[in-house]
C-alpha cells in the first residue's frame, strides 16, 4: 500500500541532509517504524537509524530489526539522539501530544514529523466525505489485529494538525525557550490513504485528472494541503528574553 506523504518525508531529510542539519552518521530514531521508513531512509543516506515501533512484528510495520517501545513512554534518556524522526505515526497515538513529546524530549538537534493538515479545505472534505475520519485501511491491511490506535485493531482518529498548533504545544513542552520550527505542506490527492475507499472508486484510472487536481490545488491553496511536515530545530532554539534578564 503505497504511504501518503512519503515523497514529502524523503524531500525533508533530504533537504536537511544538503543543508548539513543532518550528517549522514548522526544518530537518529527513526519512530512509528515500518518497512517504508527502512527503505526510505537507505535510499536518502542514513546510515546510524534505530527503528522503533510499538508492534515491531505486526503485519502493519513488517520491520527487519526493530525495538519496540511505547510512543507515549520511550525508554531513553533525554537528548539519546540527534535527531528523531517519525512520518505518519503520530495521529495513530491515543495521546498524539504526549507522543510529540517524547520525540522533543529524545532529541539534541531536530525532531521530523510527516502527519496531515487541519485545515479549512480539509474540514470541507472531511464533512464531505471525501476524506477519511477514522483509518480503516491501516487496520485492513494489519490483518485487522493492528494498525489501529496505539497498534490495535480498532481504527484510529486521524487527528491532523495546524502550524499554529504545532506552535503552541512546543511553547507548553519548553516554555523557556523560543524553537523555530520549519513547516511544509503540499496537496496529494489519490494515494491510496489520501481518499475514501468510495472516492478512491469514483476516480479510479483517472491519473491525468488526479494529476491536474493536485497541480491546480498546490498552485493556489498549497498551504492548506493535507500532506503536511514540520521540522522542530531544537539545535536554533534560544532562551526566552526573561530568562537572560533574570540570570
Amino acid at each position: 500500500m503505497a504511504e501518503a506523504g512519503g515523497g514529502t518525508y524523503a524531500a525533508i531529510l533530504t533537504d536537511l541532509l544538503a543543508r548539513g542539519v543532518i550528517a549522514a552518521d548522526d544518530a537518529i530514531l527513526v519512530q512509528f517504524a515500518g518497512e517504508f521508513d527502512e527503505k526510505t531512509t537507505a535510499e536518502v543516506g542514513l546510515t546510524n537509524c534505530t527503528f522503533s515501533n510499538l508492534a515491531p512484528d505486526s503485519p502493519s510495520s513488517r520491520l527487519t530489526k526493530a525495538n519496540a517501545g511505547d510512543a507515549h513512554a520511550m525508554p531513553y534518556d533525554d537528548g539519546s539522539f540527534d535527531h528523531v524522526i517519525g512520518h505518519a505515526g503520530l495521529h495513530h497515538c491515543s495521546r498524539p501530544h504526549q507522543a510529540l513529546h517524547e520525540m522533543y524530549r529524545i532529541a539534541r538537534r531536530t525532531v521530523v514529523a510527516v502527519e496531515n493538515q487541519d485545515s479549512p479545505l480539509m474540514r470541507v472534505a472531511c464533512s464531505l466525505g471525501l476524506a477519511g475520519v477514522y483509518e480503516h485501511d491501516a487496520v485492513a491491511d494489519g490483518g485487522g489485529t493492528t494498525g489501529g490506535v496505539d497498534g490495535t485493531g480498532t481504527p484510529n482518529h486521524v487527528y491532523r494538525w495546524t502550524r499554529h498548533e504545532v506552535r503552541k504545544t512546543l511553547a507548553s513542552f519548553d516554555p523557556g525557550h523560543v524553537v523555530p520550527v520549519e513547516f511544509h505542506s503540499r496537496w496529494l490527492i489519490g494515494t491510496d490513504r489520501a481518499l475514501t475507499s468510495s472516492m478512491r472508486s469514483a476516480i479510479g484510472g483517472r491519473e491525468r485528472v488526479i494529476g491536474l487536481l493536485n497541480r491546480g490545488l498546490n498552485t493556489v491553496a498549497r498551504r492548506q494541503g493535507n500532506i503536511f511536515g514540520f521540522t522542530i530545530r531544537k539545535d536554533l532554539a534560544t532562551a526566552q528574553p526573561w530568562i537572560e534578564v533574570a540570570a
